[in-house]
């Protein structure tokens, strides 16, 4: 990446985090999302102290969700300051994250070639403001609703999936992230197939036998890496890592 493209991608990440910051710092408060109230607290609080021992589902089903997503909310709610000004920090961060492979995907597929530059910065950035004004997102900066955060690694799945070129270490890291967002959020697996399509359907026909034992291996490892440490205290407790699904699997 060139350094006139650096500074714009420097310059939009630091205007989005100012719009989003200034959300909640112009409504004057920081919502509680209605899962947040349900079970994020509590979940973010096992992650960091594990109350096997003490509680019996304390959040229904919920309670078995891999905790360590919600931390952050759960770091969030102990700050003894002002909620507009601890929502400004967590709707700021979070957009900033949110804005590189958002961006990096418009780069890559909008055509800039023949375009002047002041043209093609204003695509761009018209492409991100069109992905920061879906509904999800514009909830998730004004509450503790950690979807966006739980889809990050899959946005940069897709940002190096975007890459034209195809090649085994890339294919590895985009499988490896999205297996990061499936851990995250069982649900985020569903993007395998369009990964695969993508990866697969687009690489040389000698070349996807390899392509595809880099993208098991990567999606495994991402996977393994994340979900492991609660999948194992799920495994000691219940006798299932995906406990309460799949049960019927480990004769739960």
């Amino acid at each position: 990446m060139n350094r006139a493209k650096t500074i714009e991608l420097l310059t939009l990440t630091l205007l989005t985090a100012v719009a989003a910051a200034a959300i909640p710092l112009g409504t004057g408060y920081f919502a509680w999302s209605w899962d947040a109230l349900n079970h994020h607290i509590y979940l973010g609080m096992i992650a960091e102290h594990p109350r096997w021992g003490l509680d019996v589902m304390p959040a229904s089903y919920q309670t078995f969700q891999f905790p360590y997503l919600y931390w952050p909310v759960y770091r969030l709610s102990l700050i003894d300051g002002h909620g507009a000004w601890v929502g400004a920090l967590w709707s700021g961060v979070l957009a900033a994250l949110l804005l590189g492979p958002i961006w990096l995907v418009a780069d890559r597929l909008l055509p800039a070639s023949g375009l002047p530059l002041w043209q093609a910065v204003i695509e761009r950035g018209v492409a991100c403001l069109l992905a920061f004004l879906s509904v999800l997102t514009l909830t998730a900066v004004e509450t503790t609703a950690n979807d966006p955060l739980a889809a990050l690694p899959l946005l940069w799945a897709v940002a190096l999936t975007c890459k034209r070129e195809v090649g085994l270490a890339r294919g590895f890291w985009a499988a490896a992230l999205w297996g990061v967002s499936a851990a995250f959020k069982l649900s985020n697996a569903l993007a395998l197939p369009w990964l695969l399509v993508w990866w697969i359907g687009g690489a040389p026909l000698a070349n996807r036998g390899r392509l595809a034992m880099a993208l098991a291996a990567g999606g495994g490892i991402g996977f393994l890496l994340t979900y492991g440490p609660w999948g194992w205290q799920l495994w000691q407790q219940t006798g299932n890592p995906f406990y309460p699904f799949f049960s019927k699997w480990f004769g739960v």
